[in-house]
């Protein structure tokens, strides 16, 4: 009985060593989305500026959907490109105080990828984007736009894509 005790004891503190030492080994697949401090291409293809409009773009974008801010002091009117055609997309997003259209901001997302710019008010000057450049890879940013600088701005990457292109690749 005492031997079987000892057996069982030994076996225990072994397996949790084993569990312990299986948890802290470091995988060498990427398992998950990671995000990095922006490349130096991927800030080329995001512009953001004041602009002047012409009454001819004025009138173009006045027949776009304005997505305004909770409290409407803000909209955004995104002129979207063509996907049905070959490359490269920009996608332009026009920031107007309501009711002032003298007062732009313009930013320029160019050669992205063909999926859809997305954004959303955080607030009254904060605007958060996605934009894609690739089926695995984007950039996320928020615009304050009175200061036209970035609060945030980080590349995202995909790796479970990647394996999962893997795979089915293997599979062939």
């Amino acid at each position: 009985m005492i031997q079987c005790l000892k057996l069982l004891l030994c076996l225990a503190l072994v397996l949790s060593g084993a569990l312990f030492g299986c948890s802290t080994i470091q995988s060498t697949r990427q398992d998950a989305v990671s995000y990095s401090k922006p490349s130096l291409e991927s800030l080329q293809k995001i512009k953001v500026g004041r602009v002047s409009l012409t009454d001819e773009q004025l009138s173009k974008l006045a027949s776009l959907p304005e997505y305004k801010t909770e409290f409407g002091s803000q909209c955004l009117v995104e002129d979207k490109p063509n996907t049905m055609q070959d490359g490269p997309w920009n996608t332009h997003l026009y920031i107007f105080e309501t009711g002032d259209t003298n007062h732009c901001v313009r930013v320029d997302l160019v050669d992205h990828a063909s999926y859809d710019v997305r954004y959303i008010w955080l607030n009254e000057k904060m605007l958060f984007v996605e934009v894609c450049w690739g089926r695995i890879a984007w950039t996320d940013f928020i615009l304050n736009t009175e200061t036209l600088r970035f609060a945030y701005i980080e590349d995202g990457f995909d790796y479970p894509k990647i394996g999962q292109e893997e795979e089915r690749e293997s599979l062939k």
